[in-house]
């Protein structure tokens, strides 16, 4: 299934070029997606950043308007997509990741949209392909891990795609993860974006960062 995947992915960027609509996203929302999973980043750090499901590298645009200094990585299983964006960002690091696993480490790891579509027919199987990695890039990451997905509380769902309980992936995160963690639902009623702190100490609400301040 991950193969038709790839083939979907590719025949939309052949029709649609550099557009969100060959990531399948609806125009106009990457932007509200990028302030909820970069919300804890600090503006004026030097950091590194793992764009895990990178598609056409859009969130390069977001940090470039954002933060000051970071260093990208993106990595994606469709090709057109990593050799279109080593095309045009010459300067960032960007791999298949169906070919190199994540080894290095990052201080920061992104995940945009990469778990909403059902990599195998069984939903149950592509929920624990989805929990093994969020383990997985956790184990990567030096401060935080950012992720969204779309709810369950939909009236409608898409045979191929995947809604995630908010429930049960808090009671996962919490146990097998991390005790400290962000649940975001207010900038869109049918998503939200978890985010996972290394840093288990307790934080006083002046040592949060928001970059819409």
């Amino acid at each position: 299934m991950i193969n038709k995947i790839i083939e979907d992915y590719s025949k939309s960027f052949r029709a649609h070029g550099d557009s969100p609509k060959s990531v399948m996203w609806p125009k106009g929302r990457q932007e509200e997606r990028f302030n909820a999973l970069l919300r804890f980043v600090p503006k004026d750090n030097n950091f590194s950043i793992l764009d895990y499901g990178c598609g056409l590298a859009h969130l390069i645009d977001y940090l470039e308007k954002n933060f000051k200094k970071y260093d990208y990585t993106g990595c994606d299983v469709v090709d057109d997509f990593i050799v279109h964006n080593s095309n045009k960002y010459k300067q960032k690091k960007f791999f298949n990741s169906m070919n190199h696993k994540v080894s290095q480490t990052y201080d920061y790891t992104v995940v945009s949209g990469a778990f909403n579509i059902l990599y195998v027919d069984d939903a149950i199987e592509h929920k624990k392909i989805v929990f093994e990695t969020i383990k997985m890039l956790f184990n990567h990451t030096n401060k935080i891990l950012s992720i969204n997905f779309m709810t369950d509380q939909v009236d409608f769902q898409s045979p191929n795609a995947y809604h995630q309980n908010i429930k049960e992936l808090y009671d996962f995160c919490s146990e097998n993860i991390s005790k400290r963690l962000n649940i975001d639902q207010s900038y869109m009623p049918y998503e939200f974006t978890i985010t996972l702190f290394r840093d288990q100490e307790i934080q006083s609400p002046n040592n949060t960062y928001n970059i819409n301040e």
